[in-house]
């Protein structure tokens, strides 16, 4: 970068010289000084201009090669965070049985919350636009009475889960997955549909 402003401060200083040569011969000394000693101070503005904006754009590099750190780290941790998802959830299913049932309507009776749900199967389907179809089983629909001490999570967006307050779930509707343990709902938590 040095070198090309010290090239650029050269052909200015050259095209001043020409200039000047090809003036009236009849101009002082005097006013040429002042001339030149103002392309000169004009030139050094410029040089330092272009140094500050050169300062900038190093910066910026460097701001940007921090973020593209960060964005690798943040990766890295959402990639872990997942897999540390999908082994619990695989530990849960080992663990506790489950059945799948769609949220039909819930409220709130006292200390206890009411949930309509139609309990559902998966059936894989490729004439359906997401590959699968959701069928009523011989379980129907029924109303399941859930206390307090009961965890629900609910889809926060397609790829996070969060645990929610009653009054969240009065208002939602989708595809839940209840897990028992001896016959007792123990968690409930949404799944994804694509």
């Amino acid at each position: 970068m040095k070198k090309k402003n010290t090239l650029y401060t050269l052909f200015y200083l050259l095209l001043l010289l020409f200039l000047v040569s090809c003036t009236n011969k009849n101009v002082s000394s005097e006013d040429l000084e002042k001339d030149i000693s103002k392309l000169k101070s004009e030139i050094l503005t410029l040089n330092q201009s272009i140094e500050k904006h050169q300062q900038l754009v190093e910066e910026q590099e460097k701001k940007m090669i921090l973020i593209k750190s960060k964005m690798v780290k943040l990766e890295e941790s959402s990639t872990i965070l997942h897999n540390n998802f999908q082994a619990m959830n695989d530990l849960v299913d080992l663990n506790l049985e489950s059945k799948t049932a769609m949220l039909n309507s819930a409220e709130i009776d006292g200390d206890i919350l009411n949930l309509n749900i139609t309990y559902t199967k998966k059936i894989n389907d490729q004439k359906e636009p997401n590959g699968f179809r959701l069928e009523e089983t011989e379980k129907g629909t029924t109303t399941l009475r859930i206390s307090n001490n009961i965890p629900i999570y609910l889809l926060k967006d397609a790829s996070s889960i969060i645990k929610v307050d009653w009054d969240k779930v009065i208002t939602h509707r989708g595809l839940l997955k209840i897990y028992e343990k001896n016959g007792k709902v123990v968690l409930i938590s949404e799944i994804y549909i694509p």
